[in-house]
């Protein structure tokens, strides 16, 4: 389902909004959500859609009430199957851009963009198809983007070492097809493997993000991560490797960062009672 909480007499309220329903429609949706400037919803579902391949949907307020309509079913093709755990990307067009986990023409997950059209109609193009290892393969996460239009994730499998990578893919010369680029490939031991979070940038231009597993403390917990731009490559630092309890573990969504340049997240298991834990990186 999709909810809304609202504060209320010092709680919150919870109010559903939309309860999806089994084939056609969009089903398990487990991914963030983005507003339009008109107050509609967008998100993306790995089940369900008329091709059992997933679906992208939005959801629009009339009179108080609110409708969900599919605006892309996936196939399982070329336009890849199972919408990624991030979030879409919209920019100031109102295009929509994401991922695919698996399908596309190599079968390891594409980079979608969805241009809306008269009459509530959307172009789809996959701008990408993931080629597995050495290419980046099976991203999870959001994209996020540049000043000039290129786009960046993660994958969870690919890269040069097979445990995942950090790509860029962006328009080729005088605008033409869609090139990726690995710019870090996980090797899965210190550095972390298998990431499935959306990327942040800060100001100065570097990556923050977490992956999912791995690191150097024995438990394959998962790190927190920095990719720093030089001349001809990134570099990468891990900012905390996670451990056991009441550390936490696993930590599947990424960063958000306040205003101070501290970066909060949440794991999926450890802290004291082994449920997972919130947690905050200071810089």
């Amino acid at each position: 389902m999709v909810f809304e909480l609202s504060p209320s007499g010092g709680g919150w309220t919870e109010t559903v909004l939309y309860n999806f329903s089994d084939f056609p429609d969009a089903s398990n949706p487990g991914g963030a959500l983005v507003f339009d400037g008109a107050g509609n919803l967008y998100g993306t579902a790995p089940d369900g859609g008329q091709f059992a391949a997933g679906a992208v949907y939005r959801l629009s307020r009339t009179n108080g009430r609110w409708s969900e309509t599919v605006i892309h079913d996936f196939t399982g093709g070329d336009d890849g199957a199972i919408g990624g755990l991030g979030p879409l990307l919209r920019d100031g067009f109102g295009n929509l851009y994401g991922v695919t986990e698996i399908g596309g023409a190599y079968s390891a997950g594409t980079v979608y963009r969805m241009r809306p059209g008269a009459g509530g109609t959307w172009q789809f193009t996959t701008l990408y198809a993931f080629q597995g290892q050495p290419d980046a393969a099976f991203p999870y996460g959001g994209l996020i983007a540049d000043a000039h239009g290129n786009l960046y994730g993660t994958t969870y499998f690919g890269g040069a070492n097979g445990a995942g990578a950090v790509f860029r893919v962006g328009p080729g010369v005088t605008f033409g097809p869609f090139r990726d680029s690995v710019l870090y490939s996980f090797s899965g031991g210190a550095d972390g493997g298998y990431p499935t979070a959306t990327l942040l940038f800060d100001a100065a231009g570097h990556l923050y993000g977490t992956t999912s597993a791995d690191g150097d403390s024995g438990c394959d917990c998962g790190v927190v991560f920095k990719l720093t731009p030089t001349s001809s490559t990134w570099m990468e630092s891990v900012l905390h490797t996670f451990g056991a309890a009441p550390d936490g573990a696993n930590p599947y969504y990424g960063l958000t960062r306040d205003g101070a340049g501290n970066y909060f997240g949440t794991t999926a298991v450890g802290g004291t009672h082994n449920k997972g834990a919130v947690f905050m990186v200071t810089p």
